[in-house]
């Protein structure tokens, strides 16, 4: 199957759900993962996956 629409490819959903996971997991403790990663993984992920719905084959 081609992707004809504008949702981000499977790699960059998978990409964006592992940052999301892993800033929730420092969010609540479950792993020590110094601040300024467990910060910047919620924003890479969640830019990662709005540039993914708008920019085509992404």
């Amino acid at each position: 199957m081609r992707n004809s629409g504008k949702a981000p490819t499977f790699v960059v959903w998978v990409i964006s759900l592992v940052l999301f996971l892993v800033a929730l997991a420092a969010q609540f403790g479950l792993v020590r993962i110094p601040e300024p990663f467990a910060t910047w993984s919620w924003i890479i992920g969640f830019g990662l996956l709005l540039a993914a719905c708008r920019i085509r084959g992404l």
